[in-house]
């Protein structure tokens, strides 16, 4: 009678706080990378990223990234580098404007949106670049039909007021480096009273409204390192300044107009216990950190003066606790009704545990992988929140992190060249830490890494089958899940603690026709039918790929603990693992060897 395999399956994610050797067997363990957890409960292998525009191995990293969902419904992807603005445009990135002092550009990044400008009647986004001024651009990017020597007509029939072209002021286009300035003819497709001559200009070249500099604002001497928008009224911090100022909901340079009483809109003055480190918006509050451990709410009380409502604004300090402040401007997030960011502990955190900082508490949700967290160095790093899933990059480190809400468990590292995030027509765009690249994240149907092989692996947690101190062996392991043909995994089996008593390696081929079962697909990358889970194969296996059913024989070796680990280095790689373990027996051999 054959003896029963002691498998496990039914993954539960990764964890790197508990002690491996004390770790359930469904976890996967450090060492783990570039291999997820998926909805089915089986690990597989990650998809990769792709080129997002142009190839650029410029050593100039993108240090800021934003995407503007505007009044007039475009959507516009941006990015900094090198002190330059970027858009992205008909396939490509192409500069709005630079010369910059910092490409760490400061977005509204609570607000996709951008501030109301009444008088254009049009939105226009605002961006501060660490000296004293606040930029505003207004989202104009088209090409041109065509010129006279005072006309710049545009392509398509959308009028250059729709294409978000200003009406009122600031008019000027930039055009392959020069500037134009028009008088009219905003309501139609061809500006007039255009300066200088602009006939030169090829056909189908490229124009782009010119950033309009709001120069000394809030006021000369500071460095606007920070910004964000509530209620169309503009806050802006500075890193080395206790004061964040707020600037009227009708003037977006205006931080000065005050009334007594204070009328609605008005501009205001908050000053903070230490310099502001990130602004974050919630429902009707801007959420302001501080220094390293302080957390501030606005509270905003609306009172009838009789034939008016006046308006109080006032500032409270949350309760917090040492090293809870945001790491960083751009390690905050919205994530549904909450805001989660990176505190200088570090942990991952939300605001809802720092306001009940004296009550019982429930743990950060990086609580599982703690001492991941502990050695990360974050610096420059970027969280956003896609699909029911919260991204962390963390550039130093050359990882890209993932909490699943849905399921509630972290996935193992990604190692990813990545700063920043944006969300782009529902992609998840990454933008390089070394190069001036972005990359579509995961996309379907990719299986590499900007063409490179993936190298995975996952290692699971140790395993004693019920008692620590008695010896045991096998000479057979099962090994369960599903396989394309261009794949193979390596499956090694560590004896003890980091392989002390010994390790053996076995291969699993997407090409052994004994193993496999089902008719699957061919395996070709545009067979892949479209699922819930966006980063694996998750419930991709059924119907392109075969099950593999391996049992390894080996030699019997004692062992008090055991572990396996599965690993592949290769492109278009495809796998899902459901189930594996040893047919296990109690040696007959004493623990002679640890007895004194």
């Amino acid at each position: 009678m054959s003896k029963k395999y002691n498998t496990v399956s039914e993954f539960q994610g990764y964890v790197s706080k508990p002690d491996p050797t004390n770790t359930d067997a469904r976890y996967l363990t450090r060492g783990s990378f570039n291999v997820l957890v998926n909805d089915g409960e089986k690990v597989t292998g990650r998809k990769g990223y792709a080129l997002f525009g142009a190839e650029d191995t410029t050593q100039n990293p993108i240090e800021s990234a934003f995407t503007w969902s505007t009044s007039t419904g475009t959507e516009l992807a941006l990015r900094g580098k090198d002190g330059t603005l970027q858009v992205y445009f008909d396939n490509a990135w192409i500069d709005v404007a630079n010369g910059f002092n910092s490409s760490a550009f400061g977005f509204p990044r609570s607000s996709q949106s951008g501030w109301w400008d009444t008088s254009e009647g049009i939105d226009v986004l605002p961006f501060v670049a660490k000296d004293s001024n606040i930029y505003t651009w207004s989202g104009c990017v088209t090409t041109i039909a065509g010129t006279t020597t005072n006309t710049i007509t545009k392509n398509g029939t959308e009028t250059w007021a729709e294409a978000r072209a200003l009406s009122t002021s600031d008019k000027k286009l930039i055009i392959n480096g020069i500037e134009y300035t028009y008088t009219g003819g905003e309501t139609t497709t061809t500006l007039t009273g255009v300066t200088p001559d602009p006939s030169g200009e090829a056909a189908n070249s490229i124009a782009v409204q010119k950033v309009v500099t709001n120069a000394d604002a809030p006021g000369s001497g500071l460095t606007n390192d920070i910004i964000d928008i509530l209620n169309n009224q503009v806050y802006v911090g500075d890193f080395t300044s206790r004061e964040v100022y707020v600037s009227t909901n009708t003037d977006l340079a205006d931080f000065t107009t005050i009334s007594t009483p204070r009328e609605v809109g008005e501009s205001a003055l908050f000053t903070l216990d230490n310099a502001p480190v990130a602004f974050v918006v919630q429902e009707q509050t801007m959420y302001m950190s501080a220094g390293k451990s302080d957390w501030y709410a606005t509270k905003i009380e609306l009172q009838n003066s009789g034939s008016s409502f006046i308006e109080n604004v006032t500032v409270e300090k949350l309760k917090t606790a040492p090293q809870q402040a945001a790491k960083g401007k751009d390690l905050t997030a919205n994530i549904k009704n909450s805001v989660v960011f990176i505190s200088n502990e570090p942990t991952l955190d939300d605001l809802g545990r720092v306001e009940n900082i004296n009550t019982p508490q429930s743990n950060p949700l990086s609580d599982p992988i703690k001492p991941d967290f502990d050695s990360y160095d974050f610096t420059g790093g970027d969280i956003t929140y896609w699909k029911n899933q919260v991204f962390i990059a963390v550039p130093q480190e050359g990882l890209v992190l993932i909490y699943d809400l849905d399921n509630g468990w972290w996935q193992p590292p990604q190692q990813m060249p990545i700063a920043k995030f944006s969300i782009y027509q529902n992609k998840l765009l990454g933008h390089s830490k070394d190069t001036t690249e972005t990359y579509e994240l995961f996309p379907d149907n990719t299986f590499s890494d900007k063409g490179n092989p993936i190298n995975m692996q996952a290692v699971f947690a140790y395993r004693d089958f019920g008692e620590r101190s008695l010896l045991k062996n096998f000479d057979e392991f099962y090994s369960e899940g599903y396989i394309s043909p261009s794949t193979q995994l390596d499956l090694t089996l560590e004896y003890d603690y980091q392989g002390f008593g010994g390790t053996k390696t076995f291969t699993i081929k997407g090409t052994d026709d004994a193993n496999l079962f089902g008719r699957g697909g061919d395996g070709g990358l545009g067979s892949l039918p479209l699922g819930h889970a966006t980063l694996g194969s998750s419930k991709e296996s059924s119907d392109t790929l075969k099950k593999f059913r391996y049992v390894h024989t080996t030699s019997a070796l004692d062992f008090y603990e055991m572990r396996c680990i599965y690993s592949t280095t290769d492109t278009n790689v495809r796998f899902e693992l459901i189930a594996h373990g040893p047919q296990v027996q109690f040696s007959q051999n004493q623990n002679n060897s640890i007895r004194k």
